[in-house]
Parts: C-alpha cells; structure tokens; sequence
C-alpha cells in the first residue's frame, strides 16, 4: 500500500513547470541574442570622462563666390559630440578569449549611426558690383575616424553587472565594467510591457546565476 501511495504521488511535471526547471544561462543568453534581432538592443560606451559614446571629428566649411570666376574659401576645425545609443543586431556568448562562457555577453560590433557623417549645403546671393553674386557653402561633420574605437569585440560580464528598470518600466539597462571603456551599458527598448518583463527576468537570472556568492546561500 506504501508503494501504491508513493507512485501515485509521482505525477508528471507539466510543461511550465518542465519550461521552468529548464531555465538556464544558455538560455537566457539565447533569449537575449533573439531580442536583439529583432532589434530591441541598444549598446553605450561610457569613457573616463563620463560621456556616453563620446567622438572627435573635423567640421570643414567650403565657402565658393561665383560670379565671372570661382573664389574659394577652405576651413577645418575639430569637433566633438555624443552619437546616442548604438543598434546592436546581434549578441552572443563567450569570454575575450573565445571561450564559452555563458556568464559573458559579447557584443562583436554595433551598427554606424548616420550622424557619423552629415553634410550640408547653402547658397545666397550677396550684392556685388553691377551683379550680385552666387555663395555657395558646404559644410560637413566627419566622426568616422574615430567611430573605429567602438568596432569591439565589448563584453558584459553579468558576474558583476547592474541590472535597472527605468520608472516607466519601458527599458532594461545593463551596466557593467568594460575593457575599451570604463562602462559598457547593453539596453533593451522593446515597446512591449510583457516583452520588457521578460527581458528583465532574463538579465536578473543571468545576474543570479552568475554570481559567485551565490553558493553561500545569501
């Protein structure tokens, strides 16, 4: 009778409860990498200066007056700015080495915003001697010179990341220390409150699982 009560207590697991006994780092890692297919991950490098995705660039002003020749004018200057948050396409695992690592996050590139390069021109007329004359000015802004710095591989190490939810609870942000930059921040944005739910019980397993004192209990 004994036995007979045991093995009716034996029931199979359900599915949720198969899904959650399933949970990995893994597969965390691999729920992460889908959301940023689908293009919710954004990615900030903050530099010792605390400025997020920080470049230097050349501003260049060509200046043409037209009227029965062409008189040109050539000035350069440096600039700087911040490109906001970078796309990120695609993430995977594994430590700078190369070896898996589930507890790693690798980011192997980010996608060039277009405000790397900007161009623009204007013209006018200004009076001159009994005709007026054609200006003509272009200016451009060139940060794709030091954008190279951004080429990663970056990684975030969950052994030691921050996971926060904005106020309104529409973004992840996952802060970590960075080996380019002092700061590597990976964002998720994906305009879904169920979505973003998801997202943060991903990174905080991730963080949970990852961590080494976790061992102890507490």
């Amino acid at each position: 009778m004994l036995g007979m009560a045991l093995s009716a207590v034996s029931l199979p697991l359900s599915p949720v409860a198969l899904a959650q006994s399933a949970q990995t780092a893994e597969g965390a890692q691999a729920f992460l990498a889908a959301m940023a297919k689908q293009g919710f991950a954004r990615a900030t490098f903050v530099d010792a200066l605390g400025r997020p995705n920080h470049v230097t660039g050349t501003h260049t002003v060509e200046i043409s007056r037209i009227k029965l020749s062409i008189k040109e004018e050539k000035s350069t200057d440096t600039v700087e700015k911040s490109l906001g948050e970078f796309p990120v396409p695609d993430l995977s695992y594994g430590d700078a080495q190369g070896a898996a690592d589930a507890c790693t996050t690798r980011i192997d590139g980010v996608q060039m915003p277009a405000n790397v390069f900007e161009h623009n021109s204007t013209s006018w007329e200004e009076p001159g001697f009994l005709t007026s004359v054609t200006v003509l000015k272009n200016e451009s802004w060139n940060y794709t010179e030091d954008f190279k710095k951004f080429a990663g591989p970056h990684f975030v190490d969950w052994r030691q990341a921050q996971v926060v939810r904005s106020n309104d609870g529409s973004r992840i942000d996952v802060r970590a220390k960075g080996r380019a930059f002092p700061t590597n921040i990976l964002s998720f944005v994906p305009g879904d409150s169920e979505l973003a739910d998801r997202i943060e019980y991903a990174a905080k397993f991730l963080r949970m699982s990852c961590d080494e004192a976790a061992a102890t209990g507490f």
